[in-house]
């Protein structure tokens, strides 16, 4: 965190920045995609349906890379983010007994 920045100030900045929100809501809608193709995939596959299975793993695979890509440019956007998670699951660098001992 940048000196003289606050916990508030971070979070009221990545609130009022719409791109943040749109990659990371891109990001999780892509992720659940991902699963539920997974899912489907292997249901799919316990069903002797290889093709179908095949299909809809492709598409958990594309569904997963998007994700992460709305990952990793949401993090980029952040000076902060060395991993790439959403701007809002982010842990905070100091914790609430951290900032009560500064008060």
């Amino acid at each position: 965190m940048k000196k003289g920045s606050t916990v508030a100030d971070q979070k009221t900045r990545n609130v009022n920045d719409p791109a943040a929100e749109i990659l990371a809501t891109s990001g999780l809608i892509t992720m659940l995609g991902a699963v539920v193709a997974a899912v489907i995939a292997v249901v799919a596959l316990g069903d002797g349906s290889a093709a179908t299975a095949g299909l809809l793993g492709l598409v958990a695979l594309v569904s997963f890379a998007v994700s992460m890509l709305c990952f990793a440019a949401d993090s980029r956007r952040s000076d902060e983010a060395p991993l790439p998670f959403p701007s809002w699951l982010r842990a905070e660098s100091e914790t609430a007994a951290e900032l009560s001992a500064l008060r």
